[in-house]
């Protein structure tokens, strides 16, 4: 006799929606009951983020409807977590609800505080989310050249590639546009480098000095003066901008926190093998969620609500099930408008030959049609 188990998903982007599908796909509604808890209207594909400010896509390309993108027989709960008891796969609901689960996947995301920084709020623009990024882009449509500071408030940070990508981006933007001999491009990262591969770092670093693109490392900014328009980092330096374009802070979600399985920044701690949560063989953290790394991306998600996914599977239905997490997707940057290049992010082995060309330009351009129809559907 099949005894049906219940799985609660606790978050409705990328991995929580990946990590659904997958479970569903390999499992029937006679085994496994699968209930994804969040409240977003809309899923938007944040690697398209770089792109709209330029008007180089279109933004009705990036978003989709949370429930069109889960598949059949899968319960969508539009609600709020606010606590969660570890021992017991309790979860209490803001509704005033609580759910009891055979198996938790926490794949919440990141949760953005620009509150943090002084003088923030009115004075910083970002690209990390859709609202966010069509106002830059309406103000893209009347600048007419200055000082663009480009940086990070946070060492944490999604996809940090995305800060020399928006800077490569802007000059090919400003040159088409008649606009780059009256425009400075200052361009930092939280991270030392620019890449964790060296022979990539230091072509990127060429590239840039190559379009007039001035770079610094190990930078993080925290706080902000609109009055005299300029930055100050962690270190006591300055930088001048008449256009801000700065990653807010990024933490986990307050509830992980105030559960008691989280780290300073709010991200849940997992055993890096099996990406349980405090000894609890049937509480998962994926993708930002949890502490495994500072640099968050989609990629990653995508490895881990697979692997989640397959041991909840083989524990329910038997067969096999990934032993270790490994990266299935190639990743693109770019590095301009018509330009780009591919790498695999593997444990252990970095593989970023950067080679810039159209073909690789246009895949991350069309991306967005293959994230949602199969990547997001789990059928990769």
């Amino acid at each position: 006799m099949v005894v049906l188990r219940k799985v609660v998903i606790v978050g409705d982007g990328a991995a929580g929606i990946i990590a659904a599908n997958k479970l569903r796909f390999h499992t029937s509604e006679k085994e496994l009951d699968i209930v994804v808890i969040g409240n977003t209207p809309r899923h938007f594909y944040k690697p398209d983020g770089v792109l709209i400010p330029f008007g180089y896509k279109n933004y009705r390309k990036s978003v989709k409807p949370v429930n069109f993108l889960l598949n059949y027989s899968i319960t969508y709960m539009k609600d709020e977590v606010i606590r969660i008891n570890p021992d017991e796969n309790i979860l209490f609901l803001k509704s005033g609800k609580s759910v009891i689960a055979d198996y938790i996947i926490l794949a919440t995301g990141d949760r953005y505080t620009p509150e943090e920084i002084p003088g923030y709020d009115g004075e910083a623009k970002h690209f990390f989310d859709l609202q966010n990024a069509m106002e830059l882009r309406e103000y893209m449509k009347t600048f007419q050249g200055g000082q663009v500071f480009i940086g990070s408030s946070s060492e944490i940070m999604q996809y940090p590639e995305s800060l020399y990508e928006f800077a490569f981006l802007l000059d090919s933007y400003l040159s088409q546009n008649n606009l780059r001999d009256k425009t400075s491009i200052n361009l930092t990262v939280p991270q030392t480098d620019l890449s964790p591969e060296p022979n990539t770092s230091s072509t990127l670093e060429k590239m840039l000095k190559e379009r007039g693109i001035e770079y610094h490392g190990g930078v993080v900014i925290q706080s902000v003066n609109p009055k005299n328009k300029e930055v100050t980092d962690k270190k006591g330096q300055t930088y001048k901008y008449s256009l801000l374009v700065l990653t807010p802070p990024h933490h986990g979600q307050e509830f992980i926190k105030n559960s008691g399985i989280a780290d300073e920044n709010g991200y849940a701690i997992v055993e890096p093998n099996t990406l349980t949560v405090k000894g609890n063989k049937t509480l998962f953290a994926i993708g930002d969620a949890n502490n495994l790394t500072k640099s968050k991306s989609a990629t990653t998600a995508h490895a881990q609500a697979s692997f989640v996914a397959s041991a909840i599977v083989s524990e329910i239905v038997g067969g096999l099930r990934e032993d270790k997490l490994t990266s299935k997707l190639p990743e693109f940057s770019l590095t301009g408008y018509n330009s780009g290049f591919s790498f695999f992010d593997l444990p252990g082995k970095v593989s970023r030959d950067v080679n810039p060309n159209k073909g690789d330009f246009m895949l991350r351009w069309t991306s967005a049609d293959t994230y949602f129809s199969t990547i997001l559907r789990g059928m990769v």
